[in-house]
């Protein structure tokens, strides 16, 4: 079996990491942090996500290595760095496909050339990287489509339909002939990245229908935007139907608690996964986390308002907290408390308690030691990448302020990098 190819995903241990090679007849895998594909069919070379700019000139080389067809068609399964930045080399090369998205791709990429400065630093906090990042420069589609699109390339049907999801310019690619299913970041063999706390909003209800719907083609092969190829028509299904259940799950409990009147936090701190599914393979929680498709849905259908009237046109952080402290009895007894709380193990409330002492007095080396002590022990605890980098920062910003050296990722849990 193929490093990359799976027919039972119930088992499946997934590999991220594999040198490029075919996972299906006509079907090159350059994988990396993301699956790039090439399909060669007949005489003509489509590409589907190219993938990183860094990257761009060795998947360039492996899939001419592979073949020397000509490339008529890019698809961008979405805009995502990761996904739609790969292509220059085989524009210099002088080819000139036809490259397709989604439309709302062009809105997309012009609000990253508005928020060049604002995503890069979302980006450093998120993966812990050692300075802001992202693109500058971006290979804009010369065909979008609304809903869906059709192609014909010789004798096989391009089928491309909208799918709103982790993104409002998501879709993905169906070629019957061939039976072949390309579904973008629609499948990441993670739990569903619709939550992201530091990143525009997300769909789960419409990205639950979106998978409902690929499950009713009948796709004999799976190709996602992460992890494992998946080889078989019910294998396919499982993994489809059982993502789509994921999400709905968590949209019913949702809905229903905000329909009764129940308050945000209330719903955020009871909504809970479905503990069978939580466990697949290819839905543990390793880089978004469910509680954060709770607050997604609660911002798409309820606003930013958390329920909490005093929060609505509330102080300032620091002078909340200076009120705080004070009522406590001052900074020293703040820590204290706080330390017995990490020693107890209740690392949440001992966060909230660094919080409050670090913004009411900052230069304060207990409450700074207190945070970095806290933050490391909740980035030990905690599985789901974008939490790690936000409680990494919060460490390593208190490290700073203790005159320490920041810790780099691989001082603590590492997960799958994956800057989107």
């Amino acid at each position: 079996m193929s490093p990359m190819l799976t027919s039972d995903p119930t088992n499946a241990s997934p590999c991220f990491f594999a040198e490029p090679h075919e996972v299906a007849p006509d079907v090159l895998l350059f994988a990396n942090f993301v699956n790039n594909y090439a399909i060669c069919l007949e005489d003509a070379l489509i590409i589907v996500d190219p993938g990183f700019e860094h990257l761009a000139r060795l998947f360039h080389q492996a899939v001419r290595t592979w073949t020397s067809a000509p490339l008529r068609v890019v698809v961008y399964t979405h805009g995502h760095a990761d996904h739609a930045f790969g292509l220059q080399p085989f524009l210099e090369a002088g080819e000139r496909p036809t490259i397709l998205a989604q439309e709302n791709c062009l809105a997309r990429f012009r609000r990253y050339e508005r928020t060049h400065g604002w995503n890069a630093f979302i980006n450093q906090r998120q993966f812990s990287l050692p300075q802001p990042m992202f693109p500058r420069s971006f290979i804009w589609p010369n065909m979008v489509f609304h809903d869906r699109l059709t192609q014909r390339l010789g004798r096989f049907t391009l089928e491309l339909r909208a799918a709103r999801g982790e993104t409002d310019d998501a879709c993905y690619l169906y070629i019957p002939e061939k039976r072949y299913l390309f579904c973008g970041d629609l499948i990441i063999w993670m739990s569903p990245n619709c939550g992201n706390p530091q990143k525009v909003q997300r769909y789960p209800e419409d990205w639950a229908e979106a998978l409902e719907t690929m499950a009713g083609l009948e796709a004999e092969y799976l190709f996602p935007g992460h992890g494992l190829v998946i080889q078989g028509a019910q294998a396919v299904r499982t993994v489809l139907l059982d993502t789509a259940r994921y999400l709905r799950v968590l949209v019913d409990q949702v809905l229903e608690r905000m329909n009764r009147g129940v308050q945000p936090e209330e719903i955020f701190h009871a909504v809970e996964p479905d503990p069978r599914l939580s466990s697949r393979p290819y839905l543990l929680p390793h880089y978004d986390h469910p509680k954060f498709i709770v607050r997604n849905l609660l911002r798409l259908w309820g606003g930013w308002w958390n329920g909490n009237a005093a929060d609505l046109l509330p102080a300032p952080w620091c002078r909340q907290a200076e009120e705080i402290v004070r009522l406590a009895g001052g900074a020293d007894a703040v820590v204290a408390r706080g330390r017995e709380l990490l020693r107890a193990g209740e690392t949440r409330l001992a966060a909230h308690l660094a919080e409050w002492v670090t913004r009411a007095e900052p230069t304060h080396r207990g409450g700074q030691e207190l945070k970095r002590d806290v933050y490391a022990a909740r980035l030990g605890e905690e599985p789901s990448l974008m939490a790690q980098g936000i409680y990494r920062a919060a460490m390593n910003d208190a490290r700073v302020a203790l005159g320490q050296e920041p810790l780099p990722p691989s001082a603590g849990r590492l997960g799958i990098m994956r800057p989107t």
